[in-house]
């Protein structure tokens, strides 16, 4: 059972931490002898002060990599803690538990690593849902430490099994354990991340062209598993596959037991959290040089196979590079992708990048690699600077051209053969996966209080030993464009959407005036119509903020918009388009444009009119687009007439607390003429293997399939007719969306078309017409396929003739 378990773990979750070990499982889990382990409890801290240092540390642009979590310093072995226990079989067992209160994950530092042939070392949560190993000696290191990447939790369990008559008796010292003080890596509320909302996922469109280089690019734990860098692993002349990884020197100290963690990218464009699976521990420091800020190390550890890694290939002619792409890990989040749509500006030993055009970088970031955009080669790490979402300010890279001759020159072309560049090259060719899905009943016809479930599978029939990576989601929408915020929120577009077309309503003849006091300030709260859910809450009345955004709790006089969701922006909000606009008020000055509403039972229209903007830098910037709030949740923002500038505005939405929301832009040129957003809930009839539960993702070996089952619910619903999709993606084909239709059979009799609960010849007329429009409803399908024609006629003329 704890066999099958462990194989489950390993193949289809999706935070599931497995270093570089082999497959097995703690001994202790199969034997029916009862462990107890000794607990040793780590000292408490004030985690306010550690924010707080965080926090002046960013604010005084001090050079250091990001830090997460809090080193403490042990001093614990098998001679002075844990227990040991004797098996009958002569094998032993030593465990020890560590717990640290409040720590969102811990991961641990080992001075001292050494174990005998046939030994295995496990690291696991005490609620035994995560397992790191069998670490072995495989895993030995040149300086004689070791490490493992964090656990979720504040407490973990470490669990040694010696074989009887082992070698010599294994040796292991804990140095320090990191606590998290941040939830950097298992947040389930991270689908934003903790970066600003203006970086790029590496899964995005404009990503499409760099999807190797995004594989050579790694997240690295430093600083005793406490602070984070990002690097890169670079190709050589010789093209060997030496593991040589990049990174900036002032990221150094405490190398020899870093961890790298590969491929912790989100699944989709969408924010969800990535898989951290990926990763190998310890490294040796072959090249550095505060001079270009540089560091060249070599990986303790060979790198799996199926970790499908790229070697990025380098430009050290020292040539003004073109189109600059960074690509990161900005404050721990999932990988990132920015772009400079200018030539970098020469600055000695630096590359300078003046501004991003698309994205950014943040503490986190230093280390990772620049590349020219047009030759895909590095050309430099990043250094510092003072570029961020909110702040369009430089970045500085160390060029790789200045590092060249510090000493990257003997390992990167350690033949001297002279070359200026080399491109970049796989570790692998992979074995390519290809996703199969059995049939799925897509059409349910559900009374009320019913339930229905299809049952279907999601297979790997691909090349032998792939592995297919899918995600598997539900929504309203049959293409997406972001989302699930906290509350199941997704959004998408008349641009991107099929069948969602601009849908402007024109109340110029019957919308109500909005008074404002000021440019800033709201006027009095209206009457929404009838009862609007948003997130956590239902309101009756809204107030209009002249900035471009409708509140409902407190308003706020802030011009000056920002990322969001943020604690220090509106909220609850959502905003149109918010940015310093000035419609006519009665303080008015270089202001125009008014704002009108009108609500009824259905839904409410907020009209800014060629509202103008702040007239500095943005002469001519008119702006005419309506928010738009229906019974049902649903938010649309409409866009009609968009004049000038359209660069310096938020749109999105967040709840009452800052911690949830959508955001479709922030400072970019995202809202257009004749553009309709739609921002809608999860549908809550349906699900994946619960209702409500609108995701699932995981990992499939070939041959292997994995039981999913889909679900509907017919929970008093009202309308005729719901629709949802099934949006599958893969690394093993194309996208897939799957339409999804719930018949709600308590809403009339068969054939009985226009609901007077009689089956007659005014019926059968109705069907006629449905027929000649090619118009569908389920009423009026007699034979249940999904079509109403002609037979669906002969049917209804027979049941009357019974009658």
């Amino acid at each position: 059972m704890y066999l099958k378990l462990f194989v489950k773990i390993f193949i289809i979750s999706s935070i599931c931490l497995s270093q570089v070990s082999i497959e097995s499982i703690p001994k202790s889990f199969s034997i029916q002898q009862t462990i107890s382990s000794s607990i040793v409890e780590l000292p408490s801290f004030d985690t306010n002060s550690f924010l707080q240092e965080d926090e002046n540390n960013l604010r005084n642009e001090i050079s250091k990599p990001y830090r997460f979590a809090n080193p403490i310093s042990l001093n614990l072995n098998m001679n002075n803690s844990g227990d040991w226990v004797t098996l009958e079989d002569g094998s032993s067992i030593w465990t020890l538990q560590i717990n640290s209160p409040n720590a969102y994950s811990l991961n641990v530092i080992y001075d001292l690593f050494h174990l005998p042939d046939g030994a295995e070392f496990f690291v696991y949560s005490s609620d035994k849902k995560m397992i790191l190993g069998a670490f072995t000696s495989l895993n030995h290191k040149p300086h004689g430490g070791f490490s493992t990447a964090p656990v979720i939790g504040d407490q973990i369990i470490l669990e040694y099994n010696e074989p009887y008559e082992a070698e010599f008796k294994g040796e292991i010292s804990i140095e320090t354990v990191a606590h998290d003080y941040r939830n950097i890596f298992f947040n389930q509320s991270r689908g934003y991340g903790d970066s600003g909302s203006c970086n790029n996922n590496v899964a995005c469109s404009e990503a499409s062209e760099w999807q190797d280089e995004i594989r050579s690019v790694a997240m690295i734990l430093t600083s005793g598993g406490s602070r984070i860098c990002t690097g890169t692993l670079i190709n050589n002349a010789n093209q060997d596959l030496s593991p040589y990884f990049l990174t900036a020197n002032h990221c150094l100290g405490g190398n020899d037991s870093w961890i790298f963690m590969f491929n912790y990218d989100s699944p989709s464009c969408s924010n969800q959290n990535g898989p951290t699976n990926m990763t190998v521990s310890g490294s040796s420091l072959l090249v550095n040089s505060a001079s270009s800020d540089v560091a060249l190390l070599i990986l303790n550890e060979t790198i799996p196979e199926s970790y499908n890694v790229h070697y990025a290939g380098w430009d050290v002619s020292g040539n003004t590079p073109n189109i600059p792409v960074g690509i990161h890990h900005p404050s721990g989040d999932i990988k990132k992708i920015s772009f400079d749509y200018d030539n970098a500006s020469n600055s000695g030993n630096f590359w300078d990048i003046d501004s991003w055009d698309d994205g950014t970088t943040e503490p986190g970031s230093s280390g990772s690699p620049l590349f020219d955009g047009i030759s895909h080669r590095i050309i430099g790490q990043l250094y510092g600077g003072v570029a961020s979402c909110t702040n369009f300010g430089y970045d500085t890279y160390g060029k790789t051209s200045v590092s060249w001759n510090l000493g990257l020159n003997q390992y990167l072309d350690p033949n001297n053969l002279g070359v200026n560049y080399i491109d970049g090259i796989d570790a692998i060719d992979l074995p390519e996966p290809i996703l199969s899905y059995s049939d799925i009943n897509l059409l349910h016809e559900l009374a009320d209080g019913e339930t229905s479930a299809s049952p279907f599978e999601v297979s790997n029939i691909g090349e032998l030993e792939s592995v297919l990576t899918y995600s598997l989601n539900i929504n309203q929408f049959k293409n997406p464009q972001g989302g699930p915020d906290l509350s199941d929120n997704f959004w998408t577009d008349s641009n991107n959407e099929i069948g969602l077309d601009s849908d402007w309503i024109d109340i110029s003849n019957i919308g109500t005036v909005y008074n404002f006091s000021t440019n800033d300030n709201a006027g009095d709260s209206v009457n929404i119509g009838f009862e609007f859910p948003f997130y956590e809450n239902i309101y009756t009345e809204c107030f209009i903020n002249p900035n471009g955004w409708i509140g409902f709790e407190n308003d706020d006089n802030n011009w000056d918009n920002t990322s969001i969701p943020s604690s220090q922006a509106p909220r609850s909000a959502i905003f149109g388009f918010w940015d310093d606009l000035n419609p006519i008020n009665d303080s008015c000055n270089s202001c125009s444009g008014e704002v009108y509403y009108h609500s009824n039972d259905q839904r409410m229209v907020i009209w800014f009119n060629d509202v103008s903007h702040w007239p500095t830098y943005f002469d001519n910037s008119t702006y005419n687009f309506q928010i738009v709030l229906h019974s049902n949740g649903e938010i649309k923002f409409n866009y009609n007439s968009m004049n000038g500038d359209l660069s310096s505005a938020t749109i999105g939405i967040q709840n009452s607390s800052g911690a949830s929301g959508l955001m479709m832009s922030f400072n970019t040129n995202y809202a257009e003429n004749n553009l309709t957003t739609v921002i809608s809930k999860a549908p809550s009839w349906v699900g994946i293997n619960n209702i409500e539960n609108y995701s699932v993702s995981g990992e499939i070996y070939q041959g292997f399939s994995q039981s999913l089952s889909l679900l509907l619910q017919n929970n008093q619903l009202v309308d005729e007719i719901y629709y949802a999709y099934l949006n599958i993606s893969s690394n093993g084909g194309e996208n897939i969306s799957l339409p999804i239709e719930l018949i709600t059979a308590n809403n009339g009799l068969i054939g009985d078309i226009n609901n007077d609960d009689n089956i007659n010849v005014s019926d059968i007329v109705l069907v006629v017409n449905l027929v000649l429009s090619s118009q569908y409803n389920y009423l009026a399908d007699l034979n249940s396929d999904n079509q109403v024609n002609v037979s669906d006629i002969v049917l209804l003329v027979n049941v009357i003739l019974q009658n």
